[in-house]
């Protein structure tokens, strides 16, 4: 096994548990999270596009394709648009796939996950179960939807950042060399920090580990989102599970980097691990008879409202808590059923951080 290659037997667990409960282990998700996927390929399928054979077989909303950059060309911008349609319908078919690693991402403490990809199955995830967060992408052209901005320190709450845009909002994606131009003209003078954006400049320099999930080491992209992302290149573990990519590629991203590529284990695998070792790590402490009140801050520190209410059952303030469990399966069940919007849910679940807080320091 190359040097610059991890079985999964040496993977430091110990280290990153450790990192996940001080809040300083960021997850980056990229486009190839199952088993041999590349995302853009079958994007391309459902375009109606064989990517053996891309000249003869493109659409006419499509000049041309390339699947080394994962851009397009588009002859105009209704062109454009209509495309862009068909790729709500694939990433909404996508996205049942996914489900499963996002709840898996939604268990673990992370206090940030960046996202290259621009659906929003993880915020949905979270909203879900309930799990208090915020969220925001970034748009290259200026700033994000209202509703998307992010309010107050976001310091204390897991932040959910796209870093390609939405596809709800389809001119914040990067599609062209056009907008890929724009974007780190746009990204590289910004470097990530706006009133108008997540924080990330904290979290990203006291983080000490970074793990990488389905990213493509091959494009040149992905070297400069990690010079802006680790400028100081001072992380003691970045991880990259089971990509796929050349000898010479991993030499380099290993040299310059210090990136340890994990094989024979997948994204979900290597999820399915960590949620098992961080879930012991809890019932460990808890047995070692952890202070009710600590460890319930810090679940609050993780967004977890209903583990909080629950274990407040047999306390004195048991029906309060119960009060507050109702509002919040109330929430969640409206999140399911699409009768409220992203926007209303974050402040109806505000709402009840705010007052699960006020019980916690209640409680002796």
């Amino acid at each position: 096994m190359s040097a610059h290659t991890l079985a999964p037997s040496q993977i430091a667990w110990k280290d990153l548990l450790k990192s996940l409960g001080n809040q300083q282990c960021v997850l980056l998700i990229g486009p190839n999270l199952l088993p041999g996927e590349n995302l853009f390929l079958s994007l391309l399928r459902h375009l109606g596009i064989d990517p053996e054979d891309i000249t003869d077989s493109l659409p006419k909303d499509i000049a041309m394709v390339y699947p080394a950059e994962n851009l397009f060309l588009f002859p105009n911008v209704a062109a454009r648009t209509r495309i862009w349609r068909r790729f709500e319908e694939f990433y909404n078919e996508h996205l049942e796939t996914l489900r499963p690693l996002y709840t898996q991402i939604a268990r673990l403490p992370f206090p940030v996950v960046i996202n290259t990809m621009p659906d929003l199955g993880l915020r949905r995830s979270f909203e879900q179960d309930g799990i208090l967060h915020q969220f925001s992408y970034y748009d290259y052209r200026g700033t994000p939807e209202p509703y998307d901005r992010i309010q107050g320190s976001p310091r204390d709450t897991r932040l959910l950042f796209n870093i390609c845009g939405v596809l709800s909002d389809p001119d914040s994606l990067v599609l062209t060399h056009d907008d890929l131009f724009g974007y780190f003209s746009h990204i590289l003078s910004q470097k990530l920090s706006s009133e108008h954006y997540i924080d990330l400049k904290h979290t990203l320099k006291n983080a000490t580990d970074f793990i990488f999930l389905g990213f493509q080491f091959d494009q040149w992209r992905t070297q400069m989102l990690l010079r802006l992302l680790n400028p100081e290149r001072n992380k003691g573990i970045q991880y990259a599970v089971n990509p796929a990519l050349a000898a010479e590629t991993r030499v380099f991203f290993a040299d310059q980097f210090e990136v340890e590529f994990v094989d024979s284990i997948s994204p979900a695998e290597f999820l399915t691990e960590l949620c098992s070792r961080w879930t012991a790590e809890e019932e460990q402490r808890q047995t070692a008879g952890a202070p009710l009140k600590q460890t319930l801050r810090d679940w609050l520190r993780q967004g977890l409202l209903t583990r909080i209410l629950e274990r407040m059952d047999q306390t004195p303030v048991q029906a309060d808590a119960t009060f507050q469990l109702s509002r919040l399966s109330t929430l969640r069940k409206s999140i399911r059923d699409s009768v409220l919007s992203s926007e209303s849910a974050l402040l109806e679940m505000n709402k009840i951080r705010k007052a699960v807080q006020e019980l916690i320091e209640i409680l002796p």
